[in-house]
């Protein structure tokens, strides 16, 4: 009895931290929390850019964007995602690698990259000679985020191109594809689409100071980091690529109603 008397003390003396710990689910809602998760989703569900832009997507009318955004945005699942995310992130990373990511993002450099990233999106990517940074890239291309909005951008794009290619607007004037060869276009305004995507992303950590860049560029080459976005990229892309898959059922219809509107 002598012997078991030193454990149970330890063993009571214990239970009252423990009990005080938070429970894990807590500590990730709260970094995703702090992450900006929900303003990258709402960008997500609006993946075309209302303002005018260049090139041949400059054609594309403000009612056609219109029609593409709200479908997309009915086939986003912001829940499921949020959901996919916290279990991926409790099975990839350590209780401590958790909050480190969490400190991160609730520092002042963490702050104003949520900040930045959670902004409203800009008409086109507003990348000067001075902002020319190769860390601006480096950033995108670590954090993973626009690369979600862009696979769903361009399959939303591609999508109702297809739809129209299908359908007999091509000629009524009521798209911006008549008399274009449609697969030459198409080609143009998908590669014109994913280096908007990439100028706006890099726009956006442009506002940042230098060392909040290279703050947030050492943060995204740490362990916890590389498992973060790794983890988000995923998540947030394979949920785009479900979305994607499913517009065509739903443009069809609006934009065939589009397409056979009077004048």
């Amino acid at each position: 009895m002598s012997l078991l008397r030193p454990v149970l003390l330890s063993l009571l003396l214990t239970l009252p931290a423990c009990a005080s710990l938070p429970p894990r689910d807590a500590d990730v809602d709260a970094l995703l929390g702090a992450s900006g998760l929900d303003a990258q989703l709402a960008w997500l569900e609006q993946p075309l850019p209302a303002g005018k832009l260049e090139g041949p997507l400059s054609l594309l009318p403000d009612d056609w964007i219109a029609i593409v955004n709200s479908t997309v945005a009915e086939r986003v699942r912001p829940v499921e995602i949020r959901r996919e995310l916290r279990e991926r992130l409790q099975q990839d990373l350590s209780a401590g690698e958790l909050a480190e990511v969490q400190r991160f993002f609730e520092s002042d450099t963490g702050r104003a990259v949520v900040a930045v990233e959670s902004g409203s999106p800009q008409a086109g990517g507003n990348l000067t000679d001075q902002d020319n940074d190769p860390a601006l890239l480096a950033l995108a291309n670590a954090t993973g985020l626009g690369q979600a909005v862009g696979k769903l951008a361009e399959a939303s794009l591609g999508e109702a191109v297809d739809i129209v290619l299908r359908s007999n607007c091509l000629g009524q004037g009521k798209t911006p594809f008549a008399g274009v060869v449609g697969s030459f276009l198409k080609k143009a305004q998908l590669k014109a689409l994913r280096l908007r995507v990439n100028d706006e992303v890099q726009s956006r950590y442009a506002s940042l100071s230098a060392p909040q860049r290279d703050r947030y560029l050492d943060f995204t080459r740490s362990t916890a980091g590389q498992k973060f976005f790794r983890a988000r990229a995923e998540v947030v892309g394979n949920s785009a690529e479900r979305a994607g898959n499913a517009l065509g059922s739903a443009l069809t219809p609006r934009i065939d109603a589009l397409c056979n509107t009077p004048d």
